[in-house]
């Protein structure tokens, strides 16, 4: 079960990657998603890190260990939840001076529990946290801008 998302963003292809590839900025811009993270502040194949996470129903929290399963320098990173199996992917496109943004939200359910919870809850779960990524992303670029002025 999946969903995507794409939109153009007003804003360099560096500056919307500085954001989806440090995890720990994850919680300014999609705090839905990720509600603390504790791991590098770079990444790259391979790299995994720990994500607080709001459990499903939202009456409680859950760890979860991220790994990133693809990734190109600028272009592309695919992050998957290890215990649920719940991912996103992004795809960046330099749209001249902006940044096509390409993103999807969804799980491979890695066990017979998150494969009823989501099938109850179908796509909106995903639906809704690439809307709050995609406009999460806008409102900390904005953010970024005010606080340092070109």
């Amino acid at each position: 079960m999946r969903v995507e998302k794409t939109t153009v963003i007003d804003a360099s292809r560096e500056e919307v990657w500085e954001l989806i590839s440090d995890p720990n900025r994850f919680p300014e811009w999609w705090s839905a998603n990720a509600l603390e993270v504790t791991g590098p502040a770079t990444i790259e194949l391979g790299t995994e890190f720990e994500q607080v996470s709001p459990a499903p129903f939202g009456k409680a929290t859950v760890t979860s260990t991220y790994r990133v399963e693809e990734f190109e320098e600028l272009r592309e990173v695919k992050m998957r939840c290890q215990m649920s199996g719940w991912y996103s992917h992004w795809l960046l496109t330099e749209a001249r001076g902006s940044t096509f943004v390409d993103v999807e939200v969804g799980i491979e359910p890695t066990a017979l529990q998150y494969r009823l919870v989501f099938g109850v809850l179908g796509k909106r779960p995903f639906r809704e946290a690439a809307v709050e990524a995609i406009d999460g992303l806008r409102e900390a670029l904005a953010e970024d801008r005010k606080a340092s002025p070109q």
